[in-house]
């Protein structure tokens, strides 16, 4: 496997994670539930959110792990 492509897999991991995550917050602001289930519904949340963050940033770092001619000797940061 290539580099490029397993950038594509974190890619792919990412949106995966980015579209639970706005159902769970459409659940989270449409469905009747208790104040603790609620927490614990935001709390999974927050959980994804960081999982996606870091899939994003893993996508990119592989995507650019040998650089481009375009930015051939300057120094880059890698932010989500």
């Amino acid at each position: 496997m290539k580099l490029i492509e397993l950038s594509e897999e974190y890619y792919d991991g990412a949106q995966a994670l980015r579209r639970r995550i706005a159902e769970l917050k459409k659940c989270v602001e449409t469905e009747p539930m208790c104040e603790i289930d609620r927490l614990r519904m935001r709390r999974r949340i927050c959980i994804l959110t960081g999982m996606m963050r870091d899939s994003m940033a893993i996508s990119r770092y592989l995507e650019n792990y040998y650089g481009d001619d375009e930015n051939a000797g300057e120094e880059i940061e890698y932010v989500c």
